[in-house]
């Protein structure tokens, strides 16, 4: 019995000897568990440091001026807000930055000693991490003063014969994933941007001009206007009126009869027309421009509206150009024609014609219906002042053309900042 018992004793203190001698390494495995996720995760984030500190660098690129010792404060700057200075083990406070010579990329490079605890009882050193990214400044689309809506029409922007659009400060788009969502035929076309989020096309015809080419398969631009809610007519003041007739004195159009219902016509017999400031309605029916000599047309909205909306529709052969100009304030301010939708359907398609020159100062507003131009139609901003066409479609034939200039303040920066790897 007394062997027995001594025999068990030295078992157990073997036993004892080799915990002893074990304890260690199963400690240090532990351990380096531990500092291996402890790792991991300081890797993740010092790479969302790094593409924060690429991001910072880059928004310097645009002006070109910035020094070496610049970029890499500014870098270093987006690192330390991003993280707080903690959770990327201990960061070299020097990151390498690396600018592109054209200025249009930088590269920056992290790297820090990860933090260790318990995997030093194996005697493993912390490694030293590292995270790379880069950023560039690419050219941003112009915000559209000449867009087309539709997002299935073929041609949805189509200029053939000679006619052109021109947007001075922004851009040209058609949001149609059309094969030829913009298609031009022995024209031209020229704005900051040009696109499309299906296909900018054109044909072999060597009278074309595209600046800058377009891009294609370019995401949707928002319709600018979506939020608006047209005004509300009164009662008619007119039903199928006709302001043809010749009078010694001129039309003169107010606000205390300003809802035309039905066709509407004004114009020809050498008759002068004015409009007083405000918002005129024509209800169910088209508003016809026809050889008209408006003499005065400041602040105003010619609005067309009810269940079935008419068409506005502009023909004047008179060398004399005519001016008009939106309201600043109000409901409408900002339109100078707004074609409503219709309760079901598209709206029928308006149109400008004829060799005279509409200089005005507002938006051609025609989110269901087309607006076409030809036999040379001038449809321009007058000097100064913003002018755009936001239409289902557009089409621009026969010498005639747009001339579009942006909202003060609402042109797009030239370039944006990007994270590009």
């Amino acid at each position: 019995m007394r062997r027995s018992v001594m025999g068990l004793h030295h078992r157990r203190g073997a036993v004892a000897v080799m915990i002893a001698v074990m304890m260690p390494v199963v400690l240090g495995m532990a351990g380096l568990g531990v500092d291996l996720g402890l790792w991991q995760r300081e890797t993740v984030r010092l790479q969302l440091a790094a593409d924060a500190a690429a991001m910072g660098a880059a928004r310097l690129l645009p002006a070109q001026t910035a020094s070496a010792s610049t970029l890499q404060a500014a870098a270093l700057a987006e690192a330390n807000a991003v993280t707080g200075g903690a959770h990327i083990g201990t960061l070299n406070q020097q990151p390498t930055v690396t600018r592109a010579a054209n200025w249009s990329t930088v590269s920056v490079i992290l790297s820090s000693k990860a933090d260790s605890y318990l995997s030093q009882v194996l005697g493993i050193a912390a490694p030293t991490l590292s995270a790379g990214a880069t950023a560039g400044a690419i050219a941003k689309p112009a915000t559209a003063c000449v867009l087309a809506l539709s997002s299935t029409a073929a041609q949805a922007i189509a200029v053939n014969n000679m006619g052109s659009i021109t947007a001075t400060g922004c851009g040209i788009f058609s949001d149609s994933s059309s094969a030829t969502a913009i298609y031009l035929n022995s024209g031209k076309l020229i704005a900051q941007s040009i696109g499309a989020v299906g296909t900018v096309a054109e044909s072999n015809s060597g009278g074309n001009t595209m600046t800058p080419a377009g891009t294609s398969g370019a995401a949707a631009q928002a319709n600018p206007f979506a939020s608006l809610q047209a005004p509300t007519p009164g009662a008619c003041s007119y039903n199928n009126a006709s302001f043809t007739a010749w009078k010694a004195t001129a039309y003169q159009f107010t606000q205390s009869a300003n809802v035309f219902c039905g066709n509407t016509t004004i114009g020809g017999n050498s008759t002068t027309d004015t409009f007083q400031a405000g918002v005129y309605y024509v209800v169910n029916g088209n508003l016809t421009f026809s050889n008209a000599a408006v003499t005065q047309a400041q602040g105003v909205t010619f609005v067309l509206t009810g269940s079935s909306p008419g068409a506005f529709s502009w023909t004047n052969n008179s060398s004399t150009p005519a001016s008009m100009s939106a309201p600043t304030t109000g409901t409408t301010a900002g339109i100078l024609v707004w074609q409503t939708c219709p309760a079901s359907g598209s709206a029928p398609a308006n149109s400008m014609s004829g060799g005279s020159t509409m200089q005005v100062s507002g938006q051609f507003y025609a989110p269901c219906g087309a607006l076409n131009l030809s036999n040379n139609a001038q449809f321009t901003a007058a000097s100064g002042s913003a002018m755009g066409v936001v239409a289902s479609t557009l089409s621009v034939v026969g010498s005639a053309g747009i001339a579009a200039t942006p909202n003060t303040g609402s042109g797009s920066a030239s370039a944006q900042i990007v994270l590009l790897q």
